[in-house]
Order: C-alpha cells, then sequence, then structure tokens
C-alpha cells in the first residue's frame, strides 16, 4: 500500500528529517567516522578491559545519537552477539542504589531474551541480592561486582552508556562514592564492564560539583568532543533532501545553511525538515529558504537562549563573549582554546568566530545589552550617542539621509551597518536595535566626525589631528581586544587606550548628561 502523503506527485514519498530531536542511527546516521572509531576500539574490540569513553558536546549536537548508533541499534548485537548494552538515562534515576540496580536487571532481561544456557543459581543468586532493597550501599557494590563477574566469566561483555550524564551532579550528592562505585565497575578487568557517558559538560565539571573527594574519575576516560560537522559531513546530510545533489541551488544553500547553523547538525536537520515540508519535490529553491528560516527563527532563539542558559550556569557565558566580542577582561588565551575545543567556536584566519554567524549575531544582541563591558561600553555608547545628538542638532532627525547625500564617500560604510542592523532585526526582532549607530566601531564613528568637523569640532576642541591620533589608538586596540589578540598591543598603547577612554569619559559626559 502506498503511503499518503498529501503532496501532488509525491506518492511513496517520506521526510528524511522528520525525526529531527530524536537519536539518529542506522543508515540516517551521517559523518563522525573519527569518533565512530575511538568508540569501536575502546568498547567493542574484544580487548580484556574496555575503555571508558566520555562523550561530550553542545546540546542536541549528536551525543546521543553517536551512543546509540555504536552500540544500541540491532545491526550492532548482530555483529557483536556477546554484547549487553545497557542504556540509562541519569536524569530519570532518583538515587544511586536505583541505577545498580536497574543495570543488573537490564542485563538479566538482555540474557533471558537471548536464550543463552548461562543462566544458573549463582547468577540468579546475585541478582537477587542486588533486587534486595534491605541490603546497604556497600553490599550492593560487592553484590553488583560479582554480578557483572560472572556475566565476564560466561563469555558476555556488559557495556553502559548513561546518557544526560550532567544530572549526576544532583543524583549521586546524596551517596558520596557513587562515582568511586562505577570506576572500580569500569577499570576492573574482572569484569571488564564498558562505561560510556554523553554531557554536555566536561567530566571535571560533573564531578566537582557533586563529590569534588572523588577526583580519579575522570581519569580514566577519554573525551570525545562532538562539534558541528565538517562541509563534508554537511554536504552528506543534505544530499539525504530528495533532488539535493542535482539542484541549481544547491551551492548558494550550503552557504546559507553553514551561516544560520554553522554546521550544526540538529540545526541543520531543523531546517531541511522544514525545507521538505514545503517543498517536497525541489527543497532548495531559494523562495522555500527564506520561508523555512523564518519559521524556524522561534526555533533558534530557544536554542540559543537555552544555550546561553547552560554557559551562564558554568560560568563560560562571559568567556566566551570577551573572546568573540572583547573587551577581553578576565578571558584567557587557555580559555579561548577551551571554547574551541568544546566546538563553540571557530577560528577563522587570524580571529575567532562562534559556531555560526547567526550565533554569533545573537551573542553581539547580548553582549550590547550585558553592563560587564566595563569601561569601554561606557565609552563607546557615550561616543555613539555625542555623534547621533550632534548630527540630529545639525542636520536634523532625518540626518542619515542627508549624509548619504553630502558625504557620497561615506555611503559603503552606511550601507555595511544598515546591512548588519537588518540582518539581526530579522533574526532578533524587537530584541535587536534600531539605533544605526550602535553598529559601529571607533574608525566609523571618527569618519563621520571628521567629514563634519565644523560641527564636531566645535564641541571637541583640539584639532583633527589630535583627535586622529586617539582613535588611531582606540581603533587599533579595540580590534585585538574583541577578538582575543591583546599579545600583538604593548603596554604602552593599552595605557594610551585607557587614558583616552577616561578623556572622551570626561569631555562628552556633560555634554550629553
Amino acid at each position: 500500500m502506498k503511503k499518503e502523503t498529501g503532496y501532488p506527485g509525491t506518492d511513496g514519498w517520506e521526510n528524511p528529517f522528520a525525526a529531527v530531536g530524536h537519536p539518529v542511527y542506522g543508515k540516517n546516521h551521517v559523518g563522525r567516522l573519527g569518533d565512530t572509531e575511538v568508540l569501536r576500539q575502546r568498547i567493542l574490540q574484544p580487548s580484556a578491559v574496555a575503555g571508558a569513553t566520555a562523550i561530550v558536546g553542545p546540546p542536541r549536537i549528536g551525543k546521543s545519537s553517536l551512543a546509540y548508533h555504536m552500540l544500541m541499534r540491532p545491526e550492532v548485537r548482530e555483529q557483536y552477539p556477546q554484547l549487553l548494552p545497557v542504556w540509562i538515562n541519569v536524569r530519570t534515576q532518583e538515587s544511586s542504589e536505583r541505577l545498580l540496580r536497574k543495570l543488573v536487571d537490564e542485563l538479566w532481561t538482555m540474557i533471558e531474551e537471548s536464550g543463552a544456557d548461562i543462566v544458573d543459581a549463582p547468577l540468579s543468586r546475585r541478582r537477587e541480592r542486588v533486587l534486595d532493597s534491605t541490603r546497604d550501599w556497600a553490599e550492593l557494590q560487592d553484590d553488583t561486582q560479582q554480578f557483572l563477574k560472572l556475566i565476564r566469566r560466561r563469555g558476555w561483555k556488559a557495556v553502559l552508556i548513561l546518557d544526560e550524564f550532567d544530572s549526576a551532579r544532583e543524583v549521586f550528592k546524596a551517596r558520596p562514592g557513587t562515582f568511586q562505585a562505577l570506576r572500580e565497575i569500569a577499570s576492573n578487568p574482572e569484569w571488564s564492564i564498558g562505561l560510556v557517558t554523553t554531557s554536555r559538560r566536561e567530566l571535571r565539571e560533573i564531578v566537582d560539583r557533586a563529590d569534588p573527594v572523588e577526583s580519579t574519575f575522570p581519569g580514566i576516560f577519554r573525551e570525545i568532543y562532538v562539534r558541528c560537522f565538517d562541509s563534508r559531513e554537511i554536504a552528506e546530510l543534505v544530499d539525504r533532501a530528495p533532488g539535493a545533489s542535482t539542484s541549481p541551488w544547491l551551492a548558494p544553500f550550503l552557504a546559507k545553511l553553514n551561516r544560520i547553523t554553522g554546521g550544526h547538525p540538529y540545526l541543520a536537520s531543523m531546517l531541511l525538515d522544514r525545507l521538505c515540508t514545503l517543498a517536497p519535490v525541489d527543497p532548495l529553491v531559494p523562495e522555500s529558504i527564506d520561508v523555512a528560516i523564518s519559521d524556524m527563527r522561534p526555533a533558534l532563539q530557544h536554542y540559543y537562549n537555552d544555550l546561553e542558559a547552560l554557559l551562564r550556569a558554568d560560568g563560560r557565558f562571559l568567556s566566551l563573549l570577551e573572546v568573540l566580542m572583547g573587551p577581553q577582561i578576565t578571558a584567557t588565551q587557555e580559555d579561548a582554546e577551551r571554547l574551541l575545543y568544546q566546538g563553540l567556536i571557530r577560528a577563522d584566519g587570524t580571529r575567532y568566530r562562534a559556531f555560526s554567524d547567526d550565533f554569533e549575531d545573537y551573542l553581539a544582541l547580548v553582549g550590547r545589552q550585558s553592563d560587564y563591558w566595563s569601561s569601554w561600553v561606557a565609552v563607546e555608547t557615550l561616543l555613539r550617542s555625542f555623534v547621533s545628538g550632534t548630527l540630529t542638532d545639525e542636520l536634523g532627525a532625518d540626518w542619515l539621509n542627508k549624509v548619504r547625500k553630502q558625504r557620497p564617500k561615506l555611503v559603503s560604510l552606511l550601507d555595511s551597518w544598515e546591512m548588519t542592523r537588518d540582518r539581526e532585526i530579522s533574526s532578533f526582532g524587537d530584541r535587536a536595535s534600531r539605533e544605526i549607530l550602535d553598529y559601529t566601531y571607533p574608525h566609523d564613528l571618527y569618519a563621520l566626525i571628521a567629514s563634519y568637523w565644523e560641527y564636531f569640532g566645535k564641541l571637541l576642541g583640539r584639532d583633527k589631528k589630535y583627535w586622529n591620533d586617539r582613535f588611531e589608538i582606540l581603533s587599533k586596540v579595540r580590534n585585538p581586544m574583541a577578538h582575543n589578540r591583546m599579545s600583538v598591543i604593548t603596554s604602552a598603547e593599552r595605557g594610551l587606550f585607557h587614558a583616552y577612554c577616561d578623556e572622551i569619559q570626561e569631555l562628552l559626559t556633560p555634554i550629553h548628561r
């Protein structure tokens, strides 16, 4: 029977991205070849001791998909018939005791379902002892270990996948020693259980919050950082859309997809899902792309808000803003390299960029609304207000159009500001600033000041050369400060920068108070 899709001429067609947001595995799993090889070597190969592995990455980057694809799909069980993979979402566990009991119960069920003739009295007795709620924590640990030892001796290999491991910060607090119990389960060669975690945070951060004494737990793990797709992987993902490989719109679509999503698999799949719904025959047509991006804007905003909340809770958000937007007050090169390794930023020549241009626009908006920018933001805000107020006083409220007519050499500069403003308004609606000068930098502001020196000179005093020298220093220091390259700035230049900031504040504050 043909499947009804509701689309003319598409009987039997299925949207390959309809399950976006759920774990992706099997033929639908894209890329991650290096990461899958690490898991194969550490968990699946028949070595004496399986290697504990932590899968770390931002929300919805594909951590659970990677673990499920490699360890839980039916084909893996067929290839490794002695494998016993148990999937436990830590967030749903009420206690450490419940987690161990669930592990043993799930293993028992899989052994029974396999039909293997290994269920005997010793194994059954250990299971009953584990499930006995009257036994204390030490007894529960010992019984669990003995149960796993019996399984291993019978030729089976247990693997425990702890999904949403960030929740261990709360779940394991009530039972000191849980991390040590898991470490023993994972590292003792007598049972050789494979241990895999998926989390948004690094293991060190999780352990320190829940049980700082257990500092040795992360040491047994190899961490896999799941990042955005590279160009080959994102092309492979897009190729799943009908007609994508032969579409004349493929190249411009890939460019727009990269700007919006930066290769983030969830965000990219979300856009492709909407495109396949809008135009199942030829989803990459430009008209559909603009509609789909507009339609997914609330979901993008929600994702960015969640990511911001996570980074703020971990104390990393201000470092991210400083590395990308400046000024670099507390962030260090080590912070930048860590964000780079975690996939939240990317290197672009001599500067750092957010993982996507769209997310960078969001951060720019948040940065302008933040009060942490210290003295430089106060100066930049004061300068913008001064320039806008002076031009309004001299040319009227429509000063922008008058500047276009009176100063043709500035038109391309004005266009670039308006383009940035319009892009932010399109992306973030009412949260974006409508003020054109909010999208300027020191050299932009001085270009306006110098072009209308007859207005600004009488307010600033001194001559053009005096202020040109100051704005050159402001521009020279501000850009490296924004892009985490302060090493190229001398201590003398830093001193001049702060002195000139103080001078401008002292001069302009009375004018626009």
